[in-house]
This record gives structure tokens, sequence and C-alpha cells, in this order.
């Protein structure tokens, strides 16, 4: 017969294991806690494809006058200017935002080809084409060329 103090020690480590599970595979986006402005620009060209490329972008009124050219990967000192802090993990994030929000806002419904990215404190950004063409309904619901501000749930 089972202990209780076995079952009990069981049913904790599965709750932490489902737990784990689920935080790891749960979509969702970084950086919409910051300043940072988050937009889809989108074009849909004459031959059906679907180009956008999503922005997370410090508005200029916020950015410092002075352009600072960072080298590696590191950022060193007390910096509180606002935008993000750049890591390896960046790239990664950045693309998963970008996959996010082209599926909620129903611009690409099979997914994306990156073309080109950019991350740097205040402005990231991600070029890429849908994987399906555009459809009359993409067409009326988007037009063919325009700025959407992002508005999905987390």
């Amino acid at each position: 017969m089972l202990s209780v103090r076995y079952l009990l020690a069981l049913g904790a480590g599965v709750t932490l294991v489902s737990g784990f599970l689920a935080s790891c595979s749960a979509p969702g986006r970084s950086y919409t806690d910051s300043k940072l402005q988050e937009t889809l620009e989108i074009e849909i060209l004459p031959n059906t494809s679907k180009m956008f490329v999503y922005r997370l972008r410090l508005p200029d009124d916020q950015q410092p006058n002075s352009v600072r050219v960072e080298r590696g990967g590191f950022q060193t000192g007390n910096d509180n200017r606002g935008g993000i802090s750049i890591g390896s993990s960046t790239p990664k994030r950045l693309i998963e935002n970008a996959s996010y929000v082209v599926k909620q806002m129903g611009y690409c419904r099979d997914g994306f080809l990156e073309i080109d990215s950019s991350a740097s404190q205040f402005n990231l950004w991600v070029k890429g084409e849908c994987k399906e063409g555009a459809t009359e309904d993409d067409i009326k619901k988007f037009g063919t060329k325009q700025i959407l501000p992002v508005v999905v749930t987390k």
C-alpha cells in the first residue's frame, strides 16, 4: 500500500513539472512592460505577398539626444535612459514576439519567413514575409499598406 507521504510528494512533483511545462510552452511576448511602442507595418504586394515589419521602439521624445554605438553584446554601467538591455536571448525573444503578434492579429496564419532583423536598446524590429499569400479578405481587413498599433493581450 502506498504511503500518504509518497502520494503527497508525487502530487507535488506532478504539479511542479506540469507548471514548468506550461510556462515553457505558453505563448507570450517580451518587452511589453517597457516604454517601447509596438507596431506592425504591413504591406500587401500586387503578387499577393504579405510583407511586414514588427517593431518595438522607444518614442522619439524619450530617446537620448546623443547616439551611442555599442560594441559587443554587453552593456556596462548604470544606464537608466529607458530602452532595454540587449543580451544573447534578445533576437530569439524578438522573433517570438513577432510570431505571436502576426498570428494574433490575423495577418500571418501559417507563420512567416524572417528576412531581416535588428536589435538595439531603443529600436528592435523584424522584417518578414507571411508563408501564405493574401486573400481578398486580407486586403479588405488590412488594406495594402499601413502601420498598425499592436493591440493583443499577453
